[in-house]
């Protein structure tokens, strides 16, 4: 039997006899949609059927079922038999029609889905040890370019960058210039820039790294550039008093470091009178400095715990003098 030349000699009977599908299902008491299936090749009537729609259709079931040997014909078994292999057709035919959809919702879901990032290390040409980014799970073909890394990923461009927002908000956030940056303390490395740019089948995650604290440096720079030099004493010194200030940084821990010393002559050496450590800041043309430990070895003097220095053509110039019984004017150079 073929299931598509019966469908077709249905429909051509049904036509002849002036019947549309609908008017078919009526007197059979079946829907236009059970016609429309037989005559389409994805069903056959029940048996119970066949006899009346055989007569409807003025034939008789062989014919209309396309038997031409008649003899130990089993119709129910054959029918039966039909319709297995029509329900494995169909079965074929909605699993070929699954297998695409499946595969969009697994795309789609690849692309929407949020994976994590993993934490990878990648060399960084000035240092010796590597450095670690938080890199998007089925990231692939990374590239550097002096302070850039770029890695591909197929997956949605907001995802991405949701999970680099993720990693870099676990980081220590600092802010100079009104900018945030972040910083990782472990691998000693600010990220000053991420991004993720979107292609036609792939994104780009970009990152833009300085090494150290990006911050500090910044400071180092423009602390220099005003002080004209830093690891060095500013002093100022003559028969009676000799004062010094030097500015230093703690590398390790971003802090800007400081120590004074004061100190009078007697006979031919000088004694220290006072001592300080601590830390300082400038902001526009004045240094303040904020003493942390003070040791004064001399009743006429009183140190503040802070003093704020005017910076003058690369000069310190103490602006409340605590040294007035010695000096008129405290001048560091």
């Amino acid at each position: 039997m073929n299931i598509n030349e019966i469908g077709k000699n249905i429909a051509a009977l049904r036509k002849k006899k002036g019947l549309t599908q609908q008017e078919l299902g009526d007197k059979l008491f079946v829907t236009d949609k059970a016609v429309s299936k037989w005559e389409r090749g994805i069903g056959l009537p029940d048996i119970s059927i066949l006899e009346k729609l055989a007569d409807i259709l003025d034939t008789d079931i062989y014919e209309l079922l396309q038997i031409e040997n008649k003899k130990n014909i089993k119709l129910e078994k054959i029918l039966e038999e039909e319709k297995i292999k029509i329900r494995k057709q169909l079965n074929r035919r909605n699993i070929m029609i699954a297998i695409p959809i499946i595969l969009i919702i697994l795309i789609v879901l690849f692309k929407l889905l949020p994976f994590g990032y993993n934490v990878v290390q990648v060399e960084y040409d000035s240092s010796d040890n590597p450095i670690n980014l938080g890199v998007p799970k089925f990231s692939f073909l990374m590239k550097y370019n002096d302070d850039s890394y770029s890695f591909k990923n197929l997956r949605g461009n907001y995802v991405l960058k949701s999970e680099l927002k993720n990693y870099v908000n676990k980081l220590e956030h600092i802010s100079c210039n009104n900018t945030a940056y972040y910083y990782d303390k472990e691998s000693n490395i600010t990220i000053v820039d991420y991004q993720v740019k979107s292609h036609f089948l792939y994104n780009t995650i970009t990152y833009d790294v300085r090494l150290g604290n990006y911050c500090t440096k910044l400071k180092i720079k423009e602390y220099y550039s005003k002080l004209g030099k830093m690891l060095a004493f500013f002093k100022y010194e003559d028969d009676k008093i000799q004062v010094a200030f030097a500015p230093d940084i703690d590398s390790d821990i971003n802090v800007f470091k400081g120590q004074m010393m004061v100190s009078i002559k007697e006979r031919n050496n000088y004694r220290v009178i006072g001592y300080s450590t601590g830390t300082y800041e400038i902001n526009g043309n004045v240094l303040t400095y904020y003493r942390e430990n003070i040791e004064i070895n001399n009743d006429n003097i009183d140190i503040p715990v802070v003093s704020n220095f005017i910076i003058d053509n690369k000069k310190l110039i103490l602006e409340e003098n605590y040294l007035s019984s010695y000096i008129d004017e405290v001048v560091l150079e």
